[in-house]
């Protein structure tokens, strides 16, 4: 029999379902178990509790069942750290079973454990990390899926306005010393140089630096702007070191430096920072409008790039 091309859906189902084997037919029945990324620890930690709400948001909205398959989740604290995030990832695929993890936070993170992910075939989805060449332009591996772009796509957009739009010419670029620090600042220089900037300048503090005055005090004064690429709880401490510092220069700031996550901990000295993102908690929208209402009613917070990159990662899921 000739079955036609587009097959209702509902029939496409019952026949996957009828020619599955016995021992797959049973695995659709497990629970499905969810490996969780998180940083509870560190500098990066308040982009982990961001993570941690999205994904426990969205798990609440369908009591905790994707597809009719009941979820059960094991949350690991990598502490931002590429060597634990790979002693982790093996303890929740190997001890804990799981058929999939969420996460991390970080792209050196997930440049630590990509090997040992496409060795064991356990698909990752990674909600905010993104390494520009290794993951994703090389596509290298069919078991990594990201559910937003790179490190540098958003900065192309950024670049250009400062270059266009605001006809700046030169800029000093300081940001935090690991892979998602260099991928955006890559992206930003590229953009910005192409358009007729000029990049006179670059600083790498380390990511656990206890205090940012020496660098800002390198910073060159002859120049139209500052590009800041922080992450975690760091782009605060760079504001209010700036602010102190009575730097007047414009800021031009990577998706997590003033993202709405964490602008609520910020004052005055986040007014006039330029910044771009795939995400704002402002898109009119009514899935968005839903959305943050939600996280807003559960945990009296507003979302912003990590909450809402994790919980897509779960409706990818």
């Amino acid at each position: 029999m000739k079955l036609p091309r587009r097959l209702p859906s509902t029939l496409a189902a019952l026949v996957c379902a009828l020619s599955m084997p016995s021992n797959e037919a049973a695995a659709q029945s497990e629970n499905l178990r969810v490996g969780f990324l998180t940083v509870r620890t560190g500098p990066l930690a308040a982009g982990g509790r961001q993570m941690e709400e999205g994904i426990n948001l969205l798990l609440k909205e369908r009591n905790y069942a994707f597809a009719g398959r009941k979820v059960d989740i094991f949350f690991a604290d990598t502490a931002g750290q590429p060597a634990l995030a790979k002693t982790k990832t093996q303890e929740l695929i190997e001890r804990e079973k799981v058929h999939v993890i969420i996460g991390p936070l970080a792209t050196f993170e997930a440049l630590a454990i990509d090997d040992y992910m496409l060795q064991s075939k356990v698909p990752l989805i990674t909600p905010t990390s993104a390494a520009q060449n290794d993951l994703a332009q090389k596509k290298q591996s069919d078991y990594v899926i990201h559910v937003y772009g790179t490190a540098a796509q958003p900065m192309y957009a950024l670049g250009d306005y400062a270059a266009k739009k605001l006809r700046l010419k030169r800029i000093a670029m300081i940001a935090d010393d690991f892979t998602y620090g260099h991928e955006g600042a890559a992206g930003f220089h590229r953009v910005f140089e192409d358009d007729g900037g000029r990049i006179v300048q670059k600083l790498w503090p380390p990511l656990n630096v206890p205090d940012y005055g020496s660098f800002i005090g390198q910073l060159k004064a002859n120049v139209d702007g500052i590009y800041a690429g922080f992450a975690g709880s760091n782009p605060l401490r760079f504001l209010r070191a700036y602010k102190e510092y009575g730097l007047k220069l414009p800021l031009f700031g990577n998706p997590t430096f003033v993202d709405e996550g964490i602008l609520k901990n910020m004052g005055d000295e986040a007014l006039g920072v330029y910044s771009a993102s795939w995400y704002t908690v402002d898109r009119n929208t009514p899935d968005n409008k839903r959305f943050v209402d939600s996280i807003q009613g559960e945990y009296k917070v507003t979302p912003g790039f990590y909450t809402a990159g994790t919980y897509t990662a779960g409706l990818w899921l």
